[in-house]
């Protein structure tokens, strides 16, 4: 076969690209677009990978990339909040004449297909996407399948109808897919952010203000799938011999059944038997943490784990179907503990039905376990598309009109006595998030630390924490000390006056001092302001 056959086989090249999003989170790699060009790649296609987070792309740059690589295709990773970037890349190859077929993938296009079309898209993936985007590549090169005939596929026909293919995505066997390609691997080293490995998608569980299991019901059937041991261990062992020690696993649950504490053994049995020592973070639900499963999984090399515990209050577990009971989140923590391991503690401390006995439960416990990694006293359920709780919420006509920055819905907190002190944290907060995220970045990303270098990050985030809990103590007591309403949010406005004049210097000096850090440990924050304090 000719070098000019050969080319017209391969079809018009692709590139799989992602906007940096509006975060507070400095950048990590997007293990997806790696698993996408590995699948093409395999079926013939050339693809380029161009990260425009990990590279720090600016949107005029960005699509000068795209357009220097002449492709056919291009596929953005989109989510709610890259999603005004993505807009104006593909909007800036429209206006340059680039004859591309634009595809948007991933939660954001599954859950707002026609917001993307509508924008202008070409094309939307709705759930996983590697087969239709295969068969997409396919559909330019060769002409067939018809774009009809694409599984998880809407997009704009020739006279501008929008058409959704019926037929799901598939979700195809987790050891059948190549391991993801590795062309960011290098960006990823250089930043000390960790390297992303996936043993697992979706999750088992239901929680009410979750959009994991809304989006693997997308493609039917189990909502988790697991790879085996060996084909995991292979790949991490692959990237160690590349220079990667650090390692996110980014499942959204870990350790799901069937996985127990003997599937804990199999894989620290298989890490020690290949003779590497990768340190690992990953996320675990409450009611899976067990002495033995932890053990070993420390074994295995893990150092740090996220843990939805939520709340500390039985009724708001209840409200969100958590899984997990108060006695069990606090047995979780207690293994953690025992065993070394920090953990980012996910809370969920307001929703519309917060009440004050609940914000008082939700302060003992954070006291007592003031040693997590928390991203800041307030936190809120959001309403985000496709979950539980905010279809609840529109059934019973909650939902007010206007969204927040990343298109959640918004909604009003019931109890009037519980509404002046939602206000009053999310003002402390929204005052502080600046520290806070920088200050909690290099755990909760995590960073390629060393212990020594975890513990100087760690103790900022303990002071950061013991000074929210301070200043929640005090609204608690204001509202245990009010008759009304209107009395009660006159005292937290002025309590967060006079406490914000107070701590500013003591602020001023901490933020500082993690500057001091970042530079000694070598890291860069380059995050933005906190789209979700708003």
């Amino acid at each position: 076969m000719t070098d000019a056959n050969s080319e017209q086989r391969k079809g018009p090249a692709v590139v799989l690209a992602t906007p940096p999003p509006v975060t507070h989170r400095t950048a990590e790699e997007n293990l997806g677009l790696g698993y996408l060009a590995a699948f093409l790649r395999e079926a013939g296609h050339t693809v380029e990978v161009i990260d425009g987070w990990l590279e720090g792309l600016d949107i005029p740059t960005l699509a000068q990339r795209i357009l220097d690589a002449r492709p056919g295709l291009v596929g953005f990773a989109c989510y709610r909040s890259n999603m005004d970037r993505a807009i104006e890349t593909m909007h800036r190859l429209s206006r340059a004449g680039a004859d591309v077929l634009t595809v948007a993938g991933g939660y954001g296009p599954t859950f707002h297909a026609d917001d993307f079309l509508e924008a202008g898209f070409d094309a939307v993936v709705r759930g996983e996407g590697e087969v239709p985007l295969r068969l997409l590549a396919d559909h330019l090169r060769d002409g067939t399948p018809a774009l009809d005939q694409i599984p998880g596929l809407s997009h704009r026909s020739a006279g501008g109808t929008v058409r959704h293919s019926p037929t799901p995505a598939p979700k195809l066997t987790l050891d059948e897919l190549p391991h993801p390609a590795r062309d960011t691997l290098h960006l990823t080293l250089a930043r000390r952010s960790m390297v992303h490995i996936q043993t697992a998608r979706g999750c088992q569980a239901s929680c009410t203000f979750c959009s994991i299991v809304a989006f693997e019901r997308v493609g039917g059937g189990a909502t988790w799938r697991q790879r085996s041991v060996p084909d995991v261990v292979d790949e991490l062992e692959a990237l160690w011999q590349r220079g990667a020690t650090h390692f996110k696993v980014i499942d959204d649950s870990l350790l799901e059944p069937p996985r127990d504490a003997a599937w804990s053994t199999e894989l620290a049995d298989e890490i020690a038997r290949r003779g590497i020592k990768p340190r690992m973070r990953g996320s675990i639900r409450a009611d899976r943490v067990t002495e033995k499963a932890i053990a070993e999984l420390a074994r295995a090399g893990f150092f740090s784990f996220s843990c939805g515990i939520e709340n500390f209050a039985q009724s708001a577990l209840r409200r969100m179907a958590k899984r997990a009971d108060v006695e069990q989140n606090r047995r979780a923590l207690d293994i953690f503990r025992a065993h070394g391991i920090y953990v980012q503690a996910g809370h969920i401390l307001f929703d519309d039905q917060t009440s004050l006995e609940e914000l008082e439960e939700n302060y003992h416990g954070m006291r007592e376990y003031s040693w997590t990694i928390s991203k800041g006293i307030f936190t809120e359920m959001y309403a985000a598309a496709g979950t539980n709780f905010t279809r609840r919420l529109g059934r019973q006509g909650a939902l007010q009109v206007d969204r927040d920055n990343l298109g959640n819905t918004r909604y009003e907190v019931l109890d009037a006595r519980v509404r002046p002190l939602y206000r009053g944290l999310k003002q402390w907060h929204r005052a502080h998030s600046a520290i806070y995220d920088k200050a909690i970045d290099p755990l909760s990303a995590p960073k390629a630390l060393e212990a020594g270098e975890l513990a100087v990050m760690h103790r900022f985030a303990q002071e950061l924490r013991r000074v929210d809990l301070d200043f929640f103590r005090s609204l608690l007591d204001l509202a245990a000390g009010r008759c009304t309403a209107a009395a009660l949010d006159d005292a937290v406005q002025e309590l967060v006056r006079a406490e914000l004049a107070r701590t500013a210097d003591w602020y001023g000096r901490l933020d500082d001092q993690v500057d001091r850090a970042y530079h000694d440990l070598g890291l860069v924050y380059d995050a933005d302001a906190n789209p979700f304090i708003c």
